[in-house]
């Protein structure tokens, strides 16, 4: 203590004789050491003390609790309105799919005008009769189906996106299973005792690497590895090649697409892209084809085949690759299509109606794992 004592006397008589002369008042301020502050939480404030050790800790908690707190009115859902619309969908058996011209062919089992193809089948409908206790549907084309045909109903999704009210700071997205939070970043260690569902909102307050995983603090002391989220990650510039400040960014590697105009984001929703098999290709493109239906159709006559009835809200970015609803699976935040983007009805009606021609489209892999070899993408894809 005596040497820190003289040190201090000896800098502050040497100030003197260096410095001009200055108030009392600024004397005592220049050499009064800072004192940290008391554990507490310090929002909003300039204490005359340094935050640091325990009431930084407590401060930055209070900070985090307070922003999760604001997450609804910050990522507000778009309408739930969006994505409606009169049609209904089912697997088709691949024992019986025939095609019937008439309600009264269907009832009859005859006069078959056709039969929709073998595989991964799904036929749109506008309505169906009972009749001594059976279903006939008609689809969207007029024809007729019986009830044998179903195999299974289909439900598409109802995930609705986000439209941030300004433009994100940090990481955010959705969890996308069910999963225990942890105390620390790393594998097996102790649990909070708190639950996050399938699709609940969170934001990164902070990131460790550890080895080859990378571990978000989505809480204070909650901890949630990388495979167990889809992460948007705000643009602070356009994408190389995009001077209008509008476009669409799909980031391949978290499942997540955005929406900018003005060079802010405006959207950000959870998607599917395409497997291993069907990547989806990275690249800078252009929408150049819109519609709202159309049926999709791939590798007819093989064993992966399918054939998808009234795709809605489509818009090709990439040859047969596109946007677009999904009613066959809700595989969001998870790779399972043959190289489009697929979205929930809501999501996919409010890109729709946002999108125009020849807005661009700019897809990417955060991990670099997807390849981009132009002959691995040479084949016409479909859904």
């Amino acid at each position: 203590m005596r040497k820190i004592l003289i040190s201090l006397s000896f800098a502050f008589l040497l100030a003197l004789l260096v410095a001009p002369l200055a108030s009392a008042d600024a004397i005592v301020e220049a050499s009064t050491p800072d004192t940290l502050c008391m554990p507490g939480v310090y929002l909003n404030e300039s204490p005359e003390c340094s935050v640091m050790g325990p009431a930084a800790y407590l401060t930055r908690q209070a900070e985090i609790y307070a922003d999760i707190a604001t997450q609804a009115d910050r990522f507000p859902y778009i309408d739930e309105s969006y994505g409606e619309t009169d049609l209904y969908y089912f697997r088709v058996s691949h024992d019986n799919s025939a095609i019937f011209p008439t309600y009264d062919n269907a009832v009859r089992n005859s006069g078959a005008v056709g039969s929709l193809p073998n595989g991964y089948t799904f036929a749109s409908y506008t309505k169906f009769v009972e009749s001594d206790g059976s279903r006939y549907f008609q689809l969207t084309t007029g024809n007729w189906m019986r009830g044998s045909s179903v195999s299974a109903y289909a439900h598409p999704s109802r995930f609705l996106g986000v439209q941030p009210t300004e433009q994100p700071t940090r990481k955010f997205g959705w969890v996308i299973r069910e999963i225990p939070t942890q105390t620390k970043p790393g594998f097996y260690q102790p649990l909070t005792g708190n639950t996050l569902y399938r699709y609940s909102i969170i934001e990164v307050f902070d990131e460790i690497k550890i080895g080859s995983s990378t571990w978000y603090m989505v809480a204070p002391d909650e901890w949630v590895h990388n495979t167990q989220v889809g992460l948007v990650y705000p643009a602070e510039e356009p994408p190389e090649g995009v001077t209008n400040g509008r476009w669409i960014e799909i980031n391949i590697w978290e499942q997540t697409l955005s929406v900018y105009e003005n060079n802010r984001m405006i959207f950000a929703t959870l998607i599917t892209t395409g497997s291993k098999e069907s990547y989806t290709r990275p690249g800078l493109f252009k929408i150049h084809e819109r519609l709202e239906t159309t049926n999709m159709a791939g590798f007819l006559g093989k064993e992966d085949a399918y054939y998808l009835m009234d795709v809605l809200w489509t818009q090709y970015f990439d040859d047969g690759r596109g946007l677009h609803a999904e009613y066959w699976h809700d595989h969001l935040g998870y790779r399972s299509s043959h190289g489009c983007v697929n979205m929930s009805f809501p999501d996919a009606e409010w890109v729709f109606n946002w999108a125009q021609m020849g807005d661009w489209v700019y897809a990417w892999d955060a991990s670099g794992q997807t390849p981009v070899d132009p002959k691995l993408f040479t084949q016409f894809l479909d859904d």
